[in-house]
């Protein structure tokens, strides 16, 4: 296997076509965030983002892109806000894990998300968890059916708080994708309004990850597009998500409300009319990413495996992530943990 590291710009018109049939053709690569519009758009907001292309006997056989940081450091594209990363390749293609990272320039390669079917880089994972989804292949009805016997009692709260929300703030309206600005801007605020009172680390501080979401939610392609949906009661937005979608995944990615409304659980509701929405725009399956929240749980009705983990070759770099690491075991490990993460969130949204 041959691999050449190249600027995500220079890749030619026939090498993007591949790298989107590789996506669309293999089921483990169909979240959009293994789209080359992706990692494109991601690549235009930050200057050390790269693709590694995988030849072999002069045929394109994969793509593999990354952030190379100091010291030879390395990551998923758009790594902080990336939900899926990995070797977009044929199932049948294979690499050494360890070469590939050489071969890329890098003495790591830190993941905390990448699909387990990737079987090269199945020796170097450290912690496995799952995305969950909601799988609507065979129709919305179905779908609440299966959910609504393990989680009746949930359900009817949620139908009964739609309709009290209806009652005392007026019709309900569900907004399937919005193009204006605006309602970005309104959703962005939301969120950062809600890592503040959670104590969550302000990503969207970060310049380059607010230029991503605009430059997603501008893009309408038929292999990638961004959807941002909302809830309004009246005329009135009371709950918002934006996600990003390939042919027939729509991965559910920033997700906020107006607090005025909490009562009602209006990002509940959203969910579920996009859930009830997604037949008429081919989605197929909507992707909850990671994370074991209980709301996740009622809703989802399968999931995927994902991995965290990294690759080291002998470096200062690969000393510097273990300690790293070592240091938040030891912070999770400690009665200090939730005061010294808060400490350490503060410290970096003061940056």
């Amino acid at each position: 296997m041959n691999v050449r590291v190249v600027a995500v710009g220079s890749l030619s018109a026939e090498e993007l076509a591949c790298w989107s049939r590789i996506q669309q053709g293999v089921p483990s690569l169909g979240s959009p965030f293994f789209s080359p519009t992706f990692t494109s758009i991601v690549a235009t907001t930050r200057a050390d983002v790269w693709v590694a292309v995988l030849e072999e006997d002069g045929q394109l056989r994969g793509f593999f892109p990354f952030e190379r940081g100091r010291l030879g450091s390395g990551r998923p594209a758009g790594s902080l806000i990336s939900d899926y990363h990995g070797v977009v390749a044929p199932e049948d293609v294979s690499w050494d894990a360890r070469a590939l990272i050489r071969a890329c320039g890098l003495k790591t390669w830190e993941f905390h998300q990448l699909v387990t079917s990737q079987s090269s880089f199945e020796p170097y994972h450290h912690v496995r968890r799952e995305s969950m989804q909601i799988d609507l292949s065979g129709g919305f009805e179905a779908y609440v059916h299966g959910i609504q016997q393990a989680h009746a009692t949930t359900l009817k709260r949620l139908y009964s708080n739609t309709r009290k929300l209806e009652r005392e703030h007026g019709a309900l309206r569900f907004e399937q994708h919005s193009e204006d600005p605006a309602a970005l801007a309104l959703l962005l605020r939301w969120k950062s309004e809600q890592y503040t009172r959670t104590g969550a680390v302000e990503i969207l501080k970060r310049e380059w990850i607010r230029e991503v979401l605009r430059l997603a939610h501008t893009t309408q392609t038929m292999g990638f597009a961004g959807v941002l949906s909302f809830l309004f009661a009246d005329s009135r937005p009371v709950a918002a998500l934006f996600g990003i979608r390939s042919e027939g995944v729509c991965h559910c990615w920033f997700a906020a409300y107006d607090p005025e409304f909490a009562q009602y659980s209006p990002g509940l509701i959203l969910l579920l009319k996009l859930a009830e929405g997604a037949q008429q725009t081919n989605i197929k399956v909507l992707d909850l990413g990671a994370g074991d929240y209980g709301y996740k749980r009622i809703f989802m009705n399968r999931s995927v495996a994902l991995a965290q983990g990294s690759i080291e070759l002998p470096s200062i770099a690969a000393g510097a992530a273990r300690t790293r690491r070592a240091a938040k075991s030891l912070v999770r490990r400690t009665t200090m943990a939730p005061r010294i993460r808060r400490l350490v969130r503060g410290s970096r949204t003061g940056r």
